[in-house]
């Protein structure tokens, strides 16, 4: 007979957290055999790959008394897209532009080297009364690194704000370029209330028409987004879902839009995190922190990748590349 699909899921969740292969099944496998429970073990690697609870990385407040917050800590080696908050004890930083500085940090403790310089964009959150810098940063090599970031201040000079973070080889999330995960992602045909695909009040019913590899097979782009809307607090989360229904309804036909909560049991968690069970295509995607949107192309191939809020204006702009 074949499997269920909440059967399939916690084994795909096993065999991922224990690499072994042997486990994978699809969804025309056929099988005899008891599905095996979760064991400590798993279950204690997916508590500590919750993305939700990695705490942001902050710098120090500068003399100036502004903070940099991250927005991207899941850095690779080559281009990556780069963001932050700047705040301080009065208000979050809004100037338009702010100039970025990276530095590479000798392990020999010789002074840092500058790299590059850019200059970030400010872009708002709809809805809320935040937003966050964003550019590209090249990184040449693996290691520590740091940034500084300065923003003109009313009547007065610039104000700067310092940043360090660790730059691996590679990213844990699926770097552009690299094969989409096809996952058997929930849809409505999974549930009997759409409160149970999602946390939050918006369900659009037409973001959980396809699963993700239903999407990346059918031969138009798809655009991805995984976060939890009801539990989107911090500084660098926003209202993503609603910004993927916006994209949606502004190229509606052209492309398949898929929105995955961070959390596979929404409607049982009823405000209490400690019930959550993260979501198993995020434990697939590998995802390290709590927001991201994905642009994938015909071919089935990353082409956007937002940690993160990622704003209708990038996405757009992602989207188009791939049409």
């Amino acid at each position: 007979m074949t499997a269920p699909r909440w059967r399939l899921a916690a084994l795909a969740i096993v065999a991922a957290l224990l690499a072994v292969a042997a486990l994978a099944c699809s969804a025309d496998s056929e099988s005899t055999q008891t599905d095996p429970p979760p064991t400590a073990e798993a279950t204690a690697v997916v508590k500590q790959r919750r993305g939700d609870q990695t705490p942001l990385i902050k710098g120090p407040v500068s003399e100036d008394g502004l903070q940099a917050i991250f927005a991207t800590p899941d850095l690779g080696v080559g281009r990556n897209r780069f963001a932050f908050v700047l705040t301080s004890a009065e208000r979050l930083s809004s100037a338009p532009v702010a100039t970025v500085s990276s530095y590479y940090i000798p392990v020999d403790g010789a002074a840092p080297e500058l790299k590059q310089t850019a200059l970030a964009l400010f872009h708002p959150f709809p809805y809320v009364s935040r937003g966050l810098y964003a550019t590209r940063l090249e990184f040449d090599r693996p290691g520590r690194w740091s940034i500084e970031a300065s923003v003109p201040d009313e009547g007065e000079g610039p104000r700067s704000a310092t940043l360090e973070f660790n730059v691996p080889e590679s990213a844990s999330a699926p770097a552009l370029g690299s094969p989409a995960v096809r996952s058997d992602s929930k849809t409505n045909a999974d549930v009997e209330r759409p409160a149970q695909l999602a946390t939050g009040s918006l369900h659009d019913p037409d973001l959980y028409r396809l699963t993700i590899a239903e999407a990346v097979d059918s031969g138009i782009p798809t655009v991805v987004v995984m976060a939890s809307p009801a539990f989107c607090t911090n500084a660098v989360c926003g209202p993503q879902v609603e910004v993927l229904s916006q994209l949606k309804d502004e190229f509606r036909g052209q492309a398949n839009f898929i929105h995955v909560d961070f959390y596979d049991n929404p409607e049982e968690i009823q405000g209490d995190l400690s019930r959550a069970r993260p979501s198993p295509t995020v434990v697939e995607w590998n995802l390290p922190s709590g927001e991201w949107s994905f642009v994938i192309d015909r071919q089935g191939i990353v082409a956007g990748r937002f940690e993160s809020f990622a704003t209708l204006a990038e996405l757009r702009t992602a989207l188009k590349d791939v049409f």
